[in-house]
C-alpha cells in the first residue's frame, strides 16, 4: 500500500479483508455444531450476527468524519 492512500480506504480494505475471512468457508465450519441459541442453530445466527457486524462497521468507517 503506498503512504498516499487514506486511513478510511485502508480502514475499509481492512474490513473486506475481515469480511473475508469471516465467510471463509473452512472457518464457518467452526460454527457448524448442533447447538441452538434462541431456538436458531449455531451457524446461522453466526452468519447473520457477523454479516450485521460487518454492515455496522463499514457505515461507522464510511460515516465517520476525517480523511475522505
Amino acid at each position: 500500500m503506498s503512504m498516499s492512500e487514506s486511513p478510511k480506504r485502508q480502514r475499509l480494505l481492512g474490513l473486506f479483508a475481515l469480511g473475508w475471512l469471516l465467510l471463509n468457508g473452512p472457518l464457518l465450519t467452526l460454527w457448524d455444531r448442533p447447538i441452538l441459541l434462541w431456538g436458531m442453530p449455531l451457524m446461522p445466527l453466526a452468519l447473520f450476527v457477523g454479516w450485521a457486524g460487518l454492515i455496522a462497521l463499514a457505515a461507522w468507517v464510511a460515516e465517520a468524519p476525517g480523511d475522505s
